[in-house]
């Protein structure tokens, strides 16, 4: 059995670098029995109940390639990409993770997070509560997606200029605590995504993985027959 976990993509453009990256990469994956994509895949989503954003669809078709050849996909949603609507679960088939959660596969409880649940800002945390919301929900169903899709690129755009220029640091003092929770104490392994940094560590028998991003680094988690390991994708 064969998994590929990925997080913090990012995408926006076909053109882009890791845009076209990440499309060669999937292109070369034979095989795949689970893709697990552990949030932020997208700079912004909000999913529309028959539409889609344009600068998505090749890497949509990517994912119904996959879907149609067996492939089960995995959607964690992050704090770019929420709300993921119908095209995923009715289309692809894609059992979405709105917070996290506890998943079996070949052998192992994975505990799936994307990460931003350990941000410790209330004000954060308020803002992700937010734009979950009912009412939220209910202007997707109503305002045009051009002007949402152009209001959510702002917005990233500010979060990325707010964070250029700050250096790397180690999320694991976030991350472990995360074997101690209700989920992390059933788990095997436990993923996630949103730091931007790869890490692989084993605590009280637990592996813990956070997957880096899609951006620069172009670091995935690969599990094989229940072993898991980080690698770093070079064309």
């Amino acid at each position: 059995m064969k998994a590929i976990f990925i997080a913090d993509a990012h995408l926006r453009y076909a053109k882009d670098e890791n845009y076209r990256k990440l499309l060669d990469f999937l292109d070369q994956q034979q095989d795949l029995d689970a893709l697990f994509l552990l949030g932020d895949i997208f700079e912004f989503w909000l999913g529309y109940r028959h539409l889609v954003f344009s600068a998505y669809v090749p890497i949509l078709e990517k994912l119904r390639h996959f879907a149609e050849n067996g492939t089960k996909l995995y959607f964690v949603e992050g704090n770019h990409d929420f709300n993921i609507g119908p095209y995923f679960t009715e289309t692809l088939g894609c059992k979405v993770i709105t917070d996290q959660d506890l998943i079996e596969w070949d052998g192992k409880k994975l505990f799936l997070s994307h990460g931003d649940l350990l941000n410790p800002s209330k004000g954060y945390q308020a803002l992700r509560s937010f734009w979950r919301c009912a009412p939220i929900r209910l202007l997707s169903k109503v305002l045009h997606p051009d002007p949402v899709w152009a209001f959510g690129i702002w917005l990233s755009d500010i979060s990325s200029r707010k964070k250029r220029g700050k250096s790397s640091w180690d999320p694991s003092p976030l991350i472990h605590p995360l074997i101690s929770t209700e989920l992390g104490k059933k788990a095997d392994v436990i993923l996630c995504g949103h730091f931007h940094q790869p890490l692989q560590s084993e605590v009280m028998g637990k592996q813990v993985v956070a997957v880096g991003d899609w951006i620069k680094q172009f670091s995935y988690a690969e599990m094989i027959n229940g072993e898991i390991s980080l690698k770093t994708y070079s064309d």
